[in-house]
């Protein structure tokens, strides 16, 4: 009783709301983007998240921010722009349920780095779980037919940029305290972000900033309840969340927008979830924070 109460406070109530908060953010994405353009929205979320996490991290003083490694921040930064403009530009062009799933792909990628990079050895169960989601990646992108869209393919992208991401916070890690590899996220994707203003601004309306706002709080939310998750549990007992939220904007995209999965896109959820829960119940994805990787 002692444990289910314990994985209670400390793991099912902080994912579960983890996944609430990344839902509201794709809701609010999605919204704003009727009026801006993707890389706005990215500036507006990097911005206002900055503004968040800087009283939280200042007063700890100048040898918490201090970094051996700032260019892997500055890199790590780039990458996670990357990821958010196409996840918010597919978000902008593609339904809200198949646009948070191809975000939620990752996993697939971080499978297939895991030999190149991580230098992991991958099993035949394993390899044919990889197989049968990148199946169901191919029934939502539809290749070869008229329904295909550009906006899809970079809705996966997004999957990738975010599994590059996750292994090279995980090199990081080594050195980096959470707070300090938020803080430069932050620092990083405003700058690259503010730089892209100058042929891409448009005056937000008030409501547009409110929005973003909003957004921002729930993605600062969403990930410090997930990291929180992460650290407090073993990531089987954590990951199946991710999907929670594309459960989630499947049922607010039907009821804002009217939208809804198609026959293909349904069973390719369906092949994606699972394969990718196989492979975290396999151990194969294990939490990103605890990858045994090379000291940096």
């Amino acid at each position: 009783m002692q444990f289910d109460r314990r994985y209670l406070i400390h793991g099912f109530l902080p994912a579960f709301f983890s996944a609430c908060c990344f839902s509201v953010m794709a809701v609010c994405i999605k919204i704003a983007s009727s009026e801006l353009p993707a890389v706005q929205l990215v500036f507006l979320r990097s911005i206002i998240g900055l503004l968040i996490i800087l009283p939280i991290v200042l007063p700890r003083g100048i040898n918490f921010i201090k970094t051996p490694i700032m260019h892997l921040h500055m890199v790590r930064g780039f990458i996670s722009l990357c990821a958010m403009t196409c996840f918010f530009y597919a978000i902008s062009k593609v339904g809200l349920s198949e646009s948070t799933l191809l975000n939620a792909s990752s996993p697939l990628f971080i499978g297939l780095l895991a030999m190149p990079v991580l230098q992991e050895k991958i099993t035949l169960r394993s390899a044919m779980a990889l197989v049968v989601g990148f199946i169901g990646v191919c029934f939502i992108l539809k290749p070869g037919t008229a329904l295909f869209t550009f906006a899809a393919l970079i809705g996966l992208c997004s999957g990738l940029f975010i599994a590059c991401a996750k292994i090279l916070v995980r090199y990081m890690a080594n050195t980096e305290p959470v707070m300090r590899t938020v803080f430069y996220f932050s620092i990083f994707s405003t700058i690259y972000s503010s730089i892209l203003m100058i042929w891409f601004w448009q005056t937000p309306t008030m409501f547009d900033v409110s929005i973003m706002v909003l957004a921002a709080i729930c993605a600062t939310g969403g990930q410090t309840l997930l990291t929180y998750s992460f650290t407090h549990n073993e990531a089987v007992t954590v990951a199946p969340f991710t999907y929670v939220t594309v459960m989630m904007a499947t049922i607010f995209g039907w009821v804002g927008w009217n939208e809804l999965p198609d026959i293909g896109s349904s069973i390719g959820a369906v092949l994606i979830i699972g394969s990718c829960l196989s492979l975290t119940i396999q151990g194969k994805l294990p939490n990103p924070w605890k990858l045994k990787v090379p000291k940096v």
